[in-house]
């Protein structure tokens, strides 16, 4: 995952970087011979990571008992890997060039009250806030400390997520179409409507709704809902907490397979978007649900189509 960007960083300053980390006078130092940044930092030591950003709410990570949460994400389960490999770039990534000391030079440079901001809490130590420049069209970032005039041009971006969204595993359901034995939804009014294949190699589709009328779906439309509810992914969460929205959804589901894993939700429209709450999960390997039985979740909607949550 490659660095990002600041937000509003327009070509010209990128071009305005690049001009500095050539042109703006030299620290009457001596020059610098490439080095580690951070040398001394132990990452092992490490328990959480928060990201702030000028006008953003922060992101904000924490360890607990060897496994990592989105603390500011509802305490949602993080992917590991893209937090793992920015911990690991951090003792490793190189400085390569000193910048400008000088005050009115850091705004240019990003390091002013819109840099982003990287404070690791570390057990046994005070914690440690980096400052987080403009990034340049060669590669490499600015970067400097808050109790230091110093500044430096790194070697590399450092890999920062935009959102929480990529620190978690976005997947929530892998089932396979051809696993998909039954999908049964139920309308807040009682009508019902059975999706059901026969069998693992069925290529064709048997429909049972009642009441018979109006029709909610031919069989093209239940065949993208088996796929949908088979590959959900996450787009946005919220908690318990504000669990009222789901008190009258617009239908509930259970989605049965082959083998014989049981998965029972809710869904709720609002606003073009559909909030979805997991009420029991039984028979799936981990790897095929994430049982986020403590969240409601927003999915991505590319195969739920409006008709799907109006009663018949």
């Amino acid at each position: 995952m490659r660095g990002t960007t600041l937000l509003g960083l327009s070509l010209t300053c990128a071009l305005l970087v690049g001009a500095l980390v050539n042109r703006l006078p030299t620290p009457s130092v001596e020059p610098v011979v490439e080095s580690l940044w951070l040398p001394d930092l132990d990452i092992s030591h490490v328990n959480s990571m928060t990201i702030s950003r000028h006008g953003q709410a922060d992101i904000r990570v924490e360890r607990r008992e060897g496994l990592w949460v989105v603390a500011s994400w509802a305490d949602f389960p993080a992917a590991p890997g893209g937090i793992i490999k920015l911990l690991r770039m951090l003792p490793q990534v190189r400085q390569v060039q000193a910048q400008s000391s000088q005050a009115q030079h850091r705004t240019i440079l990003g390091l002013d009250e819109q840099a982003t901001r990287l404070t690791l809490e570390r057990q046994g130590a005070t914690p440690l806030t980096l400052l987080l420049g403009k990034q340049v069209r060669q590669g490499g970032q600015v970067v400097g400390l808050p109790d230091s005039d110093a500044t430096w041009l790194l070697s590399e971006n450092l890999p920062l997520p935009e959102s929480p969204l990529a620190w978690i595993d976005r997947h929530l359901t892998r089932v396979p179409f051809e696993q998909i034995r039954q999908l049964s939804l139920t309308y807040p009014n009682g009508a019902r409507l059975k999706i059901l294949r026969e069998s693992v190699d069925a290529s064709d589709l048997k429909l049972e709704q009642y009441p018979s009328t109006p029709k909610v779906m031919d069989k093209t439309g239940a065949a993208d809902l088996l796929r949908f509810f088979g590959q959900l992914n996450i787009a946005d969460i919220t908690t318990q907490d504000n669990d009222q929205q789901m008190t009258k959804p617009d239908l509930n589901f259970e989605l049965i397979t082959f083998s014989g894993g049981k998965l029972t939700g809710k869904v709720r429209q609002h606003e073009n978007h559909y909030w979805l709450k997991l009420l029991s999960t039984e028979g799936f390997d981990t790897n095929d649900v994430q049982p986020r039985m403590d969240w409601i979740m927003r999915v991505e909607t590319s195969r739920l189509r409006p008709v799907t949550t109006q009663s018949p």
